[in-house]
C-alpha cells in the first residue's frame, strides 16, 4: 500500500508518535492500521444496531464503561512499564 499526498503536518505527527513509542513511523502506521480495521465503520453500527431487539438500558451501559475503562487504565499500566 502507497499513501500519496500525506500533509506534511500528518506525517510529522505520525513520526512525533512513533518516535514516543519507539517505533519505526512504518510500524506505528501498521499499528494504527490494525487497530482502525478491527473497529466496526459507522454504518457497521448501524446495521448491527437493528438487529438488536431491546435497547441498552443504562445500567447495562455504565457496566461497559466501567469495563472499557478499566481495560484502557491496564493498558495504560502495561506501556508504563
Amino acid at each position: 500500500m502507497n499513501v500519496k499526498n500525506v500533509d506534511p503536518e500528518v506525517l510529522a505527527r505520525l513520526s512525533e508518535q512513533a518516535a514516543a513509542e519507539g517505533m519505526s513511523q512504518q510500524e506505528w502506521i501498521r499499528q494504527t492500521l490494525r487497530r482502525t480495521a478491527a473497529r466496526l465503520s459507522p454504518s457497521e453500527l448501524v446495521a448491527q444496531q437493528s438487529l438488536v431487539a431491546d435497547p441498552m438500558t443504562d445500567a447495562e451501559f455504565a457496566a461497559i464503561q466501567r469495563r472499557v475503562a478499566d481495560r484502557r487504565r491496564a493498558a495504560i499500566e502495561r506501556l508504563g512499564d
